[in-house]
Formats: structure tokens, sequence, C-alpha cells
């Protein structure tokens, strides 16, 4: 019999943690995975627009960040990597549109424009606007 006050003879009562089956490896996985698989979609849809491999490498740079500032939850993979590849487009100058992106994916080009944005202004990047030749 235990009385108030007193530790039982089995020891002190532990009442299960919350959370207790995680451990910090299981997310240093999923990172990684994710990581190889925005790689890979990278250079998949890299390879349709015909990016060179410095345009593939920066897109898969701004993913990292992206990843890192945890900007991916609630959003489609392949949005965030359009948005990353757009990001690229338009800093670098090349002659693609978001438009393009979007037909590539069959995605609402407003919806990728959302990602665009918010990705652009959450990882300060400055995207110039895109000018026509000849257009003034």
């Amino acid at each position: 019999m235990v009385t108030e006050g007193t530790v039982p003879a089995e020891g002190p009562v532990k009442a299960p943690l919350l959370g207790s089956g995680f451990h910090t490896s299981v997310g240093k996985e999923s990172r990684a995975q994710t990581l190889q698989s925005g790689k890979r979609q990278i250079q998949q849809l890299g390879s349709q627009l015909q990016l060179n491999q410095h345009c593939l490498d920066t897109a898969f740079n701004f993913f990292k960040m992206v990843v890192s500032k945890h900007l991916t939850r609630g959003r489609k993979t392949e949005h965030v990597i359009a948005a990353c590849l757009y990001l690229v487009c338009r800093t670098e100058g090349t002659p693609h549109m978001l438009l393009d992106l979007s037909d590539l994916l069959q995605v609402n080009v407003y919806i990728l424009g959302k990602t665009f944005l918010l990705l652009a202004r959450e990882l300060c990047i400055n995207a110039p606007a895109i000018v026509q030749p000849g257009v003034r």
C-alpha cells in the first residue's frame, strides 16, 4: 500500500511522453529525401525548359533555402519547384514566362504566381521585371 507522499516500490510512475518515439534523425532523413526529390524534379522540369546547369544549380540552391525556412509546408512541391525555377528565369534573364511552367505542370498560373511572390519575398530575392527586346 502506498500512502500519500511516498514512492511506490516499483519506482516513480512515468506518464507517457508525447512524441517520445520521435527521433531527430528521422527529421534529417526526411529533409534529405525532400532535397533529393526536389533536385530530381528541378532537373526534369528544367530540362523541359532547356535551362543550363547553372540555372538548375541556382534553382536547387533556392529550393534548399525554401526547405530550410520551412516554406514548403502546406504547398505542393511541384509548385515550389516551379517557383524556384521561375525565380532563376527572372534573375538570370532567360526568355521564360510563368505561363510556360503553368502549361508544363497543368497548374493555374495564378497559383504559381502566388507561390513565386511568396518565395521571392521570404527569400529577399529581387526578381527583375521582364523586359522584352524592342518594347518600351
